[in-house]
């Protein structure tokens, strides 16, 4: 089975290898910020769990199989998410994705905890099995240039920490946050730690921590990237 979408730069194309709970909540997640995402699974009833409304692509076979990997379009994906419930395939299509076709952003889910410190060995990015996790893979995925530090609640909202580059000197914090949704908590400035105000002045080095939902996040990624 192999659906299609609105075409999309590859830069924003997505693989999810898994159609469990955690891969549906990813796909439709990442799916309705306009990115294109195909998801593999080798059970074709496994599509069903993702509703009338994903606008992605689904592909049938096995995720460590390469010629289905490429018919997801790896050769061109931005990100990588291995979240089946099997955590030998999980390793094996996370690596064949890193080292095979160098995808940049891989994320693996990890559903035995004494095998994590295999993933760590491996250098996977990993996240454990828990209710939070598709939120939290969505944060590896897209929004990697933000450190998270800690999550509330079910990973609705993060608390990123952000260090501030020459790009941002002299200009106001108000430049960086305002209309972005995401809410400075702190700022370090030479080790002492204070609550900002909207007008303070950014320098070099500043250590911000600033709140934010998944959709807070990218835009202040894009403001900080300067697409924003």
């Amino acid at each position: 089975m192999d659906t299609t979408q609105e075409k999309h730069s590859p830069s924003e194309d997505i693989i999810i290898v898994g159609c469990g709970r955690v891969g549906v909540e990813l796909a439709l997640s990442i799916s309705r910020q306009n990115f294109r995402v195909a998801v593999v699974d080798v059970s074709p009833r496994a599509f069903d769990r993702l509703g009338p409304d994903f606008r992605g692509r689904t592909v049938q076979g096995e995720g460590i199989d390469q010629e289905v990997l490429k018919r997801a379009g790896i050769e061109s994906a931005h990100g990588f998410a291995a979240v089946t419930t099997s955590d030998s395939v999980n390793i094996v299509a996370a690596r064949v994705a890193r080292d095979i076709y160098k995808i940049e952003h891989v994320v693996a889910r990890v559903y035995n905890p004494r095998r994590a410190n295999i993933y760590e060995k491996l250098g996977l990015q990993t996240i454990a099995s828990s209710s939070w996790g598709a939120q939290r893979i969505e944060q590896l995925l897209l929004h990697s240039g933000l450190k998270s530090v800690h999550s509330a609640g079910n990973g609705e909202v993060q608390l990123y920490e952000v260090v501030i580059t020459d790009q941002w000197a002299g200009r106001p914090l108000s430049a960086l946050t305002a209309n972005t949704g995401a809410l400075p908590v702190s700022l370090t400035r030479g080790g002492r730690a204070s609550i900002p105000t909207s007008d303070a002045a950014l320098q070099v080095q500043d250590i911000l921590h600033i709140s934010a939902t998944a959709e807070g996040a990218a835009s202040l990624e894009n403001r900080l990237n300067g697409k924003g």
